[in-house]
């Protein structure tokens, strides 16, 4: 039998029912808005903003050192906006033995070795600049990028959970060898083991093998540079926004899609396809320029890309270090 609140709704005119949602949503999303505002205008925590553009930056060059064909001088605005970072960290007397500045560092040595083994000459501003931060921190030492064999890469799939977690990594160089669908298939059902809340099953994947859909796609995503035209295949993840009883469970989508999309990362990798997943935080015309690539229902919200396809024999990966479990955790 129907509620009396369920027979109200019923009554109301479709239009005038869209206008209360929207009200009562936007009531419930300004709550998390205020915060994220709040901390944009109010946070005067230089320290945690300038690790964050310290991660930021080093990482984007990291990336390009292990590009399948890193080109000589690339990023030279990220390097420059990196070493004036890393004066401004020095500049507020903040360890440096923190990840951040030690990576930083280590990236910029390792940019300035990278163009020194080429034998290419950087230009006079930058290359001074790189030889600075190098005699400056000679003791400094982050991780260098990997340089692997597809063999050692999988060596762990089959060994304990503790190193076959630590064996993935993010790749960005791909064959041109077809995934066959069935395993694709096989990748997609391991991820459907992820949790799910009240076993509702909101994930979807949206599979892309055509050319001209890929190079569209990847038009419109910003990361991929450099890789994204070797990816055999890319993997949309959505989830279905009907599954969601009220605005109150505005997070779940985005809450499940993650954790499918992580049991997702390591079912491609238990199958040897490397991947590498790309961000989906794009502005409303980006987000209505992919769904008029490919049909995606309205109903669907687009929470990432992973990029995927099988690995040749040699290649690079980024070491992008993790902080300790001790640094990111609260005991309460």
């Amino acid at each position: 039998m129907a509620s009396f609140k369920d027979k109200i709704k019923n009554l109301l005119p479709q239009k005038l029912l869209y206008m209360y949602y929207l009200k009562t949503a936007k009531k419930a999303c300004m709550y998390d808005i205020k915060r994220r505002v709040h901390d944009k205008v109010y946070n005067d925590s230089n320290a945690e903003k300038v690790k964050r553009d310290l991660a930021l930056a080093y990482h984007i060059v990291e990336k390009g050192l292990t590009m399948p064909e890193p080109r000589p001088g690339f990023g030279k605005a990220v390097v420059l906006s990196l070493i004036g970072t890393v004066e401004k960290y020095l500049e507020l007397n903040l360890p440096n033995n923190d990840l951040e500045f030690t990576q930083s560092v280590s990236v910029l040595k390792e940019y300035l070795e990278f163009h020194d083994d080429i034998n290419f000459q950087l230009d006079i501003e930058l290359a001074g600049k790189l030889e600075n931060i190098k005699s400056q921190f000679p003791n400094v030492e982050g991780l260098k990028q990997i340089k692997i064999s597809k063999k050692d890469y999988f060596s762990n799939i089959n060994e304990s959970f503790e190193k076959f977690c630590k064996s993935r990594y993010s790749v960005r160089n791909y064959t041109n060898e077809e995934i066959p669908l069935p395993l694709l298939y096989d990748c997609i059902d391991l991820a459907q083991r992820s949790p799910s809340f009240c076993n509702r099953q909101p994930s979807r994947v949206h599979i892309v093998k055509s050319a001209e859909n890929k190079k569209a796609i990847l038009e419109i995503q910003n990361g991929n540079r450099g890789f994204g035209h070797l990816a055999e295949t890319l993997l949309l993840v959505s989830s279905v926004i009907s599954t969601t009883k009220d605005i109150h469970e505005r997070f779940e989508n985005h809450l499940n899609g993650g954790l499918f999309s992580m049991t997702l990362l390591n079912a491609l990798h238990f199958n040897e396809i490397g991947a590498c997943s790309l961000n989906w935080s794009v502005s409303e015309d980006k987000d209505l320029k992919l769904r008029s690539i490919i049909d995606i229902p309205e109903n669907e919200v687009v929470l990432m890309i992973i990029a995927c396809g099988y690995l040749p024999d040699e290649f690079a990966i980024a070491s992008s270090p993790r902080k300790s479990a001790q640094e990111i955790t609260v005991a309460h």
